[in-house]
């Protein structure tokens, strides 16, 4: 070779070797992994106000926003736990009450979730590690649930970065590994604070360790060490020390007791804190009523209702019955959302696990653990499911994730290698596997999350969601409620009746409030002044600028028209029917009537007619 050959190829050698350098740095997964969320926050945060409220959004976000003027607040079961409850009261009060700000937290946590892959990343491979923040950025419901008001991507969230943060402590040495562990027990305690299927969680966790033991007995075995050989190689040596007369082996234990110890009490601490009572200007204990008066007694009295109550309550609740219905037509039910909203990260991981499984020196704990975890989730949220809904899916997507990136990052490497072998068959093959995975999820997302998010059609959309044209009016209502001096609504007819409409400030309301929703809500977040009435002659000469009446409907006892009983009286006002739930269903009546007074709409107010 000779000189200017030899020197033109070191130098192409040196190009090739920083270009190799740039590589590894721009794919290193962390820093991905940060953009992964970036576009996952922008996802969900991208008009995350406009899909009107869903029934239960709509009563829970009352409910807070009455909360933030009372200051009065207890658990109740079938509102869940009281996480979003105090946070949206501080929301609220910041930035004021509305559909953006009632969610945004949830969007927050939606977004964040992919971060959670990097507490994983030394139990997989950096590209599965990105692999893993994608799948979790993009999965249809992940999205979807993730720009909804309910607890259950919050809870799915705490939980896998409890999880996260657990096997970093473990596979972290030092100081360090209490730090991780601390923080795990935050976002452990955080999740029962959320929702009650939080206990779900901790029996697939036990389950799925079980199984991981099992696995430990049947591959780490050598020659007669039997079950002994399945606990951790230090367990091992720390009993070899103590047989050699080694006592200061002995302080390990007695340091996890303490470290553990200090876990149970920041648990129950963070327990406390959110599902405490709050009576301020009620009799009764309080939390901030007995912190601020110094009474030992009640303190001791808020702790007891915060564990005790708040369990027996649990048990009288959702342990008495909730779930009393024949299994299979949920099952059916949570397949077919599988179908339209994971069913490419389902087939990925179960290739993922299968692979995972069969192939290398041993499976990996966290494939199998995720795995395990998910298999569970499917099967069993049927099971204990009150009604069919899609957000109970959430809970066997994130876990399913795991297993999911393996199979996605071994497409990836697949076509990488073929690449680098100039193998073109295998870089067509891979690339198109990915384009189909990419365009499932893509087409899904999209059409769930933001073309129609409020269709009955939409798998994803549960039947409590309101009408697709309602948010063209509402706008207009929160406008004439606030302008106007004085009653702003009133609701008429026994549907929505109610004697005393303060006695709707704390859950469980009264009369025919339920039947209001989601109006109640957006009529409180412009601070309306509310009354109802079951007589026609309120309607008879001034009446306040908005009027509610039940529209023409068929419901299972009687045809029900008071719509057009009230006409007569609505001389100078607007008449606009809009569809409380997507469709009229049994005994529940969807169609309502609002008249608007035609002077207080501004000049650009939807037209008269039908919205839904």
């Amino acid at each position: 070779m000779s000189g200017s050959d030899a020197t033109q190829s070191r130098s192409g050698s040196f190009a090739a070797s920083d270009a190799t350098g740039m590589l590894e740095r721009f794919t290193h997964p962390v820093p991905l992994v940060g953009l992964v969320t970036v576009f996952a926050l922008a996802l969900r945060l991208v008009g995350l106000g406009t899909r009107v409220a869903h029934q239960d959004e709509a009563r829970v976000a009352y409910w807070i926003a009455r909360y933030v003027e009372t200051g009065i607040w207890s658990y109740r079961p079938i509102v869940h736990g009281p996480f979003l409850v105090h946070v949206n009261s501080v929301l609220f009060s910041l930035f004021g009450a509305s559909d953006f700000t009632m969610r945004l937290i949830v969007a927050l946590a939606g977004g964040l979730l992919p971060l959670s892959a990097v507490l994983f990343r030394r139990r997989l491979r950096d590209s599965e590690t990105v692999a893993l923040a994608l799948l979790l950025a993009t999965n249809p419901i992940l999205l979807y649930y993730s720009r909804f008001m309910r607890n259950d991507v919050l809870l799915a969230a705490a939980m896998l970065f409890a999880l996260g943060f657990f096997v970093r402590a473990y596979d972290t040495g030092g100081t360090r590994r209490a730090g991780y562990f601390f923080v795990g027990v935050a976002c452990f305690a955080l999740g029962f604070t959320m929702k009650e299927n939080a206990l779900l969680y901790a029996a697939c966790w036990g389950g799925a360790a079980v199984l991981l033991y099992d696995h430990r007995l049947f591959l780490r075995r050598v020659g007669n060490d039997g079950v002994a050989a399945a606990f951790p190689d230090w367990s091992r040596r720390g009993a070899s020390r103590l047989r050699d007369g080694d006592r200061s082996v002995l302080r390990r234990p007695l340091v996890y007791l303490g470290v553990g110890l200090l876990g149970i009490l920041e648990f129950f601490t963070i327990i406390v804190f959110f599902y405490a009572p709050r009576s301020q200007g009620q009799a009764g204990p309080g939390l901030w009523k007995a912190l601020g008066r110094g009474d030992a007694w009640m303190f001791l009295a808020v702790v007891d209702e915060a564990i005790f109550g708040t369990w027996r309550k649990f048990m009288g609740s959702w342990a008495g019955g909730h779930q009393s219905h024949p299994y299979l037509p949920f099952l059916e039910h949570h397949l077919g959302v599988i179908e339209v909203g994971a069913l490419a990260l389902v087939v990925l991981a179960v290739v993922g696990f299968l692979v995972d499984r069969y192939s290398g020196e041993r499976p990996s704990d966290l494939v199998s653990f995720g795995f395990y975890w998910g298999f569970a989730s499917v099967l069993g949220y049927p099971l204990v499911m009150d009604i069919k809904a899609a957000w109970a899916v959430v809970h066997a997507v994130v876990p399913l994730a795991i297993p999911a990136a393996v199979a996605l990052a071994l497409v990836f490497r697949w076509g990488w290698d073929g690449y680098q072998r100039d193998d073109d068959l295998s870089v067509v093959a891979a690339v198109l596997l990915l384009l189909l995975v990419g365009a499932q999820v893509g087409t899904a997302a999209y059409s769930t999350t933001y073309q129609n998010p409020q269709s009955p059609d939409n798998e994803l959309v549960q039947y409590a969601q309101s009408s697709t044209e309602m948010d063209a009016l509402l706008s207009d209502l929160q406008d004439v409620a606030r302008e106007n001096e004085g009653t702003d609504v009133l609701y008429y007819g026994e549907k929505f009746y109610a004697g005393n409409e303060a006695g709707h400030d704390v859950p469980p309301a009264t009369g025919g409030w339920f039947a209001r929703l989601p109006l109640e809500w957006y009529f409180e977040a412009a601070d309306a002044e509310v009354t109802s009435t079951r007589d026609p002659s309120d309607l008879v000469g001034e009446k306040p600028p908005i009027v509610v009446a039940l529209g023409d409907a068929s419901t299972c006892n009687s045809e029900e028209d008071v719509a057009d009983d009230v006409d007569r009286y609505m001389k100078g006002y607007v008449r606009y029917d809009v569809q409380r739930f997507g469709y009229d269903s049994g005994c529940t009546v969807s169609s309502v009537v609002i008249f608007v007074d035609q002077d207080a709409l501004p000049a650009d107010a939807p037209k008269p007619g039908t919205f839904g």
